[in-house]
């Protein structure tokens, strides 16, 4: 018997057909499409009717049928193949698949349709209105079609709802269809995440060696901790001050914290940045723990004291996201040129890029600060910050106990097995990777080395100045005069430009160099700015008050002290300038004040001769006299009071 069909064309288009496995089939219908498959294919191949009838039990009519409904294509121009042999499955074709009485309405109105998908995805050209819900589509829809001339007994004025629910299926179909017009709909971050993630191929492969891959971003930890204030008469005032930041370094191949650095400040910063990374390549000491009773893990808890021997480990890409302290020049500089590190900042306003250490910090949360009764919870409805900072007080949480419950916190969490590492820890992944697979990273030596352990400095130059007034040769930096004997000696340098290195945790000092690489020496600030330990930022906003208060050129005036009273009395009504004032204690290397010795109590000796006192008799008398007459009748000696 001829075949309907071309047999050579069929077995050809069967070849692009996708396969679909039995067991994706439902239980109930997999007898059935396993019937109609192998109809089709023994037809295909060029079996008789009768035959294929015997084998399948399908009748020869439904088995053409059945074939038509594999060569039928989608919209997309592919064909179903043999999905469409699943029961109950419908199929689209490629033809205009509207049907119905709304989208006959649709068809014959061509101009609805279209203003119809405008007002619901925002187009400008038909609404001003962004996010336009379906009650108000219903109504500018029906507006639109009497304009188009449709009657008021024509469908869909003739129905009882006016073909709303056909409407709000049909918008619903066209969401689905339409993901990146529907994306104008949703909240910014759904939007950056639809127009951003899972479309194309991926341009970042997962890392395999340690040290590789770090993945590094800040996270402001929910716990509350209170700052001491001391007033002017003494006293001590416990003051709630802002939650602090913690800038982490995380492994993408193993999943180690190699370090991190924790901040104060309302949002970190450039520096707390390098710190960080800075601090996941130093050797590592064990900390003592003053007041938290507990202790590291047996093998100290950080790849650096577990195995020294990876310290100074060099870190090849590094994954931050766009913040600014990130995108600074200092950062990128001294990063990328001093170290060679890469530099990877991903897509604006996608943290999925960045998901390894963004589940580090959830972690970090649920399993360590949420379990403490100061926590304050993941957003302002969770009902664990309840009377967070009355509990802070109660425990006496302060900034130092917050450190070392994160030091412990990390160690524990490189100790704890991850699913993704197939049940190894963070450091045993590592270990299996660098001593049993051979996947040693680089180490830093010599000048590398240098490099790494002064990669927090910043570097800047300046002219000297001097040689006008009498005045000796010296260095302007950030409103403050720098002075040492090697500079000040001769006016040889005045005029010459010179290189200098400055640690931003402590500008009082800084180190100096000729334009031909001569060491200088350590210059030192003068006034109150060499005096007292501070930072960079300090010094710019105590030079802000300074400013304001018309003494900033005031060579005898005292900015960091008038600072540090202007933020002790500000410090009652703000967190933050209770955080800086705490701060600042903390720059200058001073005590707590409620740990501070006592001052002692000055004490007036007064040398009485009780030989010359009055008879009992004559104290009646003198009691009747003024008080300073009494005093100088009893005491002679002391002249008066």
């Amino acid at each position: 018997m001829q075949k309907k069909y071309d047999l050579d064309e069929l077995a050809l288009i069967r070849n692009t057909w996708p396969d679909t496995p039995v067991e994706s089939v439902p239980e109930s219908c997999r007898d059935v499409f396993r019937m109609r498959k192998m109809a089709v294919d023994l037809y295909i191949d060029g079996a008789r009717m009768t035959e294929i009838e015997v084998i399948t039990k399908i009748a020869r009519q439904n088995i053409l049928r059945l074939v038509e409904r594999c060569c039928m294509q989608t919209k997309a121009g592919d064909y179903y193949g043999y999905t469409a042999l699943i029961p109950y499955n419908v199929l689209a074709n490629n033809k205009d698949s509207k049907s119905g009485l709304f989208q006959t309405l649709l068809q014959k109105y061509p101009e609805a349709d279209e203003y119809l998908k405008g007002c619901y995805f925002g187009d400008k050209k038909y609404t001003t209105e962004r996010v336009m819900n379906k009650k108000t589509l219903h109504e500018k829809f029906l507006a639109k079609l009497i304009d188009l001339g449709v009657e008021t007994y024509e469908y869909p004025f003739n129905t009882k709802n006016r073909g709303y629910q056909s409407l709000c299926a049909y918008v619903d179909k066209l969401a689905s269809q339409n993901i990146n017009e529907a994306a104008n709909r949703l909240l910014k971050d759904e939007q950056q995440k639809i127009t951003s993630t899972g479309i194309g191929d991926r341009f970042t492969y997962p890392s395999i060696a340690p040290f590789s891959v770090v993945q590094v971003d800040g996270h402001k930890i929910d716990i509350e901790y209170y700052v001491e204030i001391e007033n002017i008469d003494g006293t001590i005032t416990k003051s709630i001050a802002l939650r602090p930041w913690l800038f982490a370094v995380i492994d993408v191949s193993t999943r180690c914290i190699l370090g991190y650095s924790v901040s104060q400040s309302e949002n970190y910063s450039q520096y707390d940045v390098i710190d960080a990374i800075q601090n996941a390549m130093l050797p590592r000491k064990k900390k003592t723990f003053s007041r938290i009773k507990s202790a590291y893990p047996d093998n100290g808890g950080y790849h650096a004291i577990a195995y020294p021997q990876l310290s100074y480990s060099m870190i090849n890409t590094v994954m931050l996201d766009n913040a600014k302290s990130h995108l600074a020049n200092n950062t990128v500089k001294r990063l990328t040129e001093r170290l060679g590190i890469t530099l990877n900042f991903g897509s604006v306003a996608t943290p999925e890029t960045r998901g390894i250490v963004e589940r580090f910090f959830g972690t970090l949360e649920t399993r360590g600060f949420h379990r403490f009764p100061m926590t304050t919870g993941s957003n302002t409805r969770d009902p664990k910050r309840r009377e967070a900072e009355k509990q802070c007080i109660k425990y006496d949480m302060t900034y130092d106990d917050v450190c070392e419950i994160l030091e412990l916190i990390i160690a524990e969490y490189n100790n704890t097995p991850h699913s993704s590492l197939q049940n190894l820890t963070p450091l045993e992944c590592m270990r299996r990777r660098v001593f049993d697979s051979g996947m040693m990273p680089f180490i830093a030596t010599g000048r590398l080395r240098t490099a790494i352990d002064n990669l927090h400095y910043i570097g800047d130059t300046r002219i000297v100045r001097g040689g006008k007034s009498g005045k000796r040769a010296y260095v302007n930096y950030n409103g403050a005069v720098y002075r040492n004997d090697a500079l000040s000696i001769t006016n040889d340098y005045i005029g010459q430009k010179i290189y200098l290195e400055i640690d931003p945790h402590d500008i009082s000092s800084i180190d100096a160099y000729t334009s031909d690489g001569i060491y200088l020496g350590e210059l030192h600030a003068c006034g109150e700015f060499g005096a007292k330990s501070h930072s960079l930022k300090t010094r710019k906003e105590s030079l802000k008050v300074a400013k304001e208060r018309g003494y900033e050129n005031n060579p005898f005036a005292s900015p960091l002290s008038v600072f540090e009273q202007e933020l002790v009395a500000r410090s009652k009504k703000s967190r933050r300038s209770a955080t800086k004032v705490d701060q600042l204690r903390r720059e200058q290397g001073k005590q707590k004040p409620s740990e501070a010795p006592a001052k002692p109590a000055e004490v007036v000796k007064i040398n009485v001769d009780t030989s010359s006192l009055p008879p009992r008799e004559v104290v009646d008398e003198l009691r009747k006299l003024p008080p300073e007459e009494r005093v100088k009748t009893l005491f002679p000696s002391v002249g008066g009071v």
